[in-house]
């Protein structure tokens, strides 16, 4: 999407209006810390349930951060990224530079985090990022071993994440092997796509051949070409990262037009409830995705101890989740701000950002999200969660629920039932 600079200094102005954020001016008793994330445009699904997290996190706050000695009152100051790269880098550097943010936080793609990150490493400022494949980060952002990232810190899992869990689940179900992708002309689709670093080498130890159909535009509106070489090529398994409008798009042709695929493990557009409901005729039952937090995994919040389930019921009895349901994005977002607690109060000093980052460095804790440890890599400044594989299915009362069908890398966790092969009415 095409932005003037001009266009988005105002849309910031006005966003900094709406927001419930600071005043801008840098003060020896407030830390201030930005967070970023899409509330608005395709990928708004990672950022539906904020209201309620930030209600969490503000809370937390109120009494404000005991730091060496001192209390510091604690700014929030949220903004809307809108899903547009260019505006998510705008308003980083907005926050770095006028606002005088100590600590910066962003969320959910690499359209979001990458802009902020570049602005961060540009200006000296501590970064924590997530909800990105870390490959897209790192690589996707210019960085290598002789260039590292220094001043960002990024937790989330990476390719490897989708392509040592996914053949997991596809083995359960008797196919040909033979895997078609969506990997859309954007940053998460070139790096699924990188030949060395990307997904195919994953698929193809464990057996899987990758049908790799070229890249695609975000919000295409015809796959009937890529439908029709899946079908030449006999598919059985469709994997991929697309966004949530290009998937319904996708899967609702692919239905139209006769191709009908045993499995589908979709990362992105699968992630949340919103987007198998809007697939017409009930075509989203069985379809499936990895998954990274859920009412049985084995974590719980530094903030208060609160548990995967006790925070889902949480959410849905707060005024914030009423017409929502819960979704694996949200209590990430909300391990960001416990990340940024610890790193605060071990810096010593708020303001510094050096020892910010420094404290960073050392974290290694358990969070609403998972263990935490920027320590041991794979990359510095990155942190790797486990992943699982959940499929959807309807109901008994016509609702949508998600169950666990593969345990992935998390050896503890309770599996639900075994991944069914997708049937079309």
């Amino acid at each position: 999407m095409a932005v003037t600079a001009a266009a988005l200094s105002i849309t910031a102005l006005v966003l900094a209006g709406c927001a419930p954020a600071g005043s801008g001016t840098s003060t020896n008793d407030t830390i201030k810390i930005g967070y970023i994330s899409p509330v608005t445009g395709a990928y708004a699904g990672f950022s539906d349930g904020d209201a309620y997290m930030l209600s969490v996190v503000r809370d937390h706050f109120k009494d404000g951060l005991k730091i060496g000695g001192k209390t510091y009152k604690v700014d929030i100051l949220n903004k809307d990224s809108g899903s547009d790269s260019a505006k998510a880098g705008e308003l980083a550097q907005q926050l770095i530079t006028q606002d005088k943010v100590d600590l910066m936080l962003a969320t959910s793609t690499p359209e979001t985090t990458n802009p902020v990150i570049a602005q961060c490493e540009a200006n000296a400022t501590p970064c924590i990022t997530t909800i990105t494949p870390w490959q897209a980060v790192v690589f996707g952002g210019g960085f290598s071993a002789d260039k590292p990232m220094k001043w960002t810190h990024h937790f989330f899992f990476g390719i490897e994440g989708f392509g040592d869990v996914e053949p997991k689940a596809w083995d359960q179900v008797q196919t040909n092997k033979v895997v078609g992708v969506l990997w859309p002309n954007d940053a998460d689709g070139a790096a699924f796509r990188d030949p060395k670093t990307g997904y195919t080498p994953f698929a193809a130890k464990a057996g899987y051949t990758i049908v790799d159909p070229g890249p695609y535009e975000d919000g295409n509106q015809d796959f009937t070409s890529i439908i029709q070489k899946f079908k030449a090529a006999d598919v059985q398994i469709v994997s991929g990262v697309p966004i949530p409008p290009d998937f319904v798009n996708f899967w609702t042709q692919a239905a139209q037009q006769g191709f009908h695929p045993k499995v589908a493990t979709v990362g992105k557009a699968l992630f949340f409830p919103s987007t198998v409901p809007s697939i017409p005729n009930d075509l989203g039952v069985g379809l499936a995705f990895t998954t990274w937090w859920g009412p049985s995994f084995p974590y719980k919040s530094s903030f208060d101890g609160t548990t995967p389930d006790k925070w889902i019921s949480n959410f849905a009895a707060s005024p914030q989740g009423k017409g929502l349901t819960w979704n694996q994005a949200t209590p990430l977002n909300e391990t960001l701000f416990e990340l940024a607690s610890a790193a605060l109060t071990k810096s010593g000093n708020p303001h510094d950002k050096k020892a910010v980052n420094s404290a960073l460095d050392k974290v290694n804790m358990m969070t609403l999200g998972g263990q935490i440890d920027f320590a041991k890599g794979p990359f510095p400044g990155v942190a790797v969660i486990p992943t699982a594989v959940g499929q959807w299915q309807k109901t008994s009362s016509g609702g949508w629920e998600w169950v666990v069908v593969d345990k992935g890398t998390l050896p503890n966790l309770k599996v639900d039932r075994a991944l069914a092969p997708i049937t079309f009415k």
